[in-house]
């Protein structure tokens, strides 16, 4: 029996996507590179995305499958164009529809908030292949070849994400007593989603097939500055915050030792612009209110709080 919905990527989205599905009942299937089970509630498997064979097997039971593989900046070139060519053939011959989870780099800089139809303005090779990867799916369904959707958001956080701007470098430095640590301008707007909204708005698009063929915006918060987050997540914490800021010539200097650094130089207009999220699609469509900041906050405290040991 065709019943199996697939995570395809354990990271922090993966796993809040996990927990979605069972909440409702779901069978899932969780699919790593590694074949570790990182949770003991569900059923994981080994696979290297980019065989298809592998991913083809895997998907013959399945009804849907959530692509939310993360992978190193240096890979996206060579490697998303190759699992997304790869879960377009196998949901192609399997009768699986897909799910992309999708950030917004493929927009590019823009002058306004960011809306479903908006051209491309690819600046570089992250931006660039984020638009390829995308475009390669919405060619996909046009074509009549599958049934899919794509779903996407900003920087996301709460529990289990570490490598965020919200990450371990503004929740965990703050529990030690060290300097939250910045990146551009903290004091622009910028749109950030708790990870568990950003999961539950996925599986949204998932149950739904009205929303196929189209790109959504999953909703954010009205957005904060960065710094104005921070302050609430101290505030929370009792205490005041300490900063270490990277403007564009830290980074620069930083990228002569560090490749993520290096990296990070071609999107960094993320950072020194407003950078706002316009979902009024999806909240049209979709009855949903995301997580209040003042709760998505006080869960990734606890979260990291058990994590650390911390009381």
């Amino acid at each position: 029996m065709r019943n199996e919905h697939v995570v395809v990527g354990t990271g922090p989205l993966g796993l809040a996507i996990i927990d979605e599905l069972l909440k409702q009942g779901k069978k899932v299937i969780a699919v790593n590179r590694s074949g570790q089970a990182v949770s003991e509630k569900v059923s994981f498997k080994q696979c290297d995305v980019t065989n298809y064979e592998q991913i083809s097997a895997i998907l013959k039971n399945a009804v849907v499958v959530y692509h939310c593989v993360g992978l190193p900046y240096a890979e996206w070139q060579q490697t998303l164009p190759t699992i997304m060519a790869n879960l377009i053939a196998a949901a192609e011959e399997h009768h699986v529809k897909i799910v992309y989870a999708d950030n917004l780099y493929a927009y590019g800089p823009q002058k306004e908030p960011f809306h479903e139809k908006m051209t491309y303005q690819s600046i570089g090779i992250k931006t660039r292949v984020r638009a390829e990867v995308a475009n390669m799916l919405m060619t996909a369904i046009k074509d009549r070849k599958i049934t899919a959707t794509i779903g996407r958001g900003s920087d996301f956080y709460g529990p289990n994400v570490r490598n965020a701007m919200l990450g371990q470098r503004v929740f965990q430095h703050l529990l030690e007593g060290k300097p939250a640590e910045l990146i551009g301008n903290p004091d622009q707007l910028h749109a950030h989603i708790y990870i568990k909204d950003f999961a539950t708005g996925l599986v949204m698009l998932g149950d739904e097939s009205k929303a196929d063929g189209e790109v959504w915006h999953i909703p954010h918060p009205t957005p904060m500055s960065t710094r104005q987050l921070v302050e609430e997540i101290a505030n929370h914490l009792a205490i005041k915050p300490k900063y270490r800021i990277a403007n564009k010539l830290v980074l620069t200097m930083m990228g002569m030792f560090n490749p993520v650094m290096k990296e990070f130089k071609e999107i960094l207009y993320q950072n020194t612009q407003d950078f706002i999220v316009d979902s009024n699609k999806f909240t049209a469509y979709f009855p949903f209110q995301p997580t209040p900041y003042k709760q998505a906050i006080m869960e990734t405290c606890e979260w990291y709080k058990q994590q650390n040991n911390i009381s």
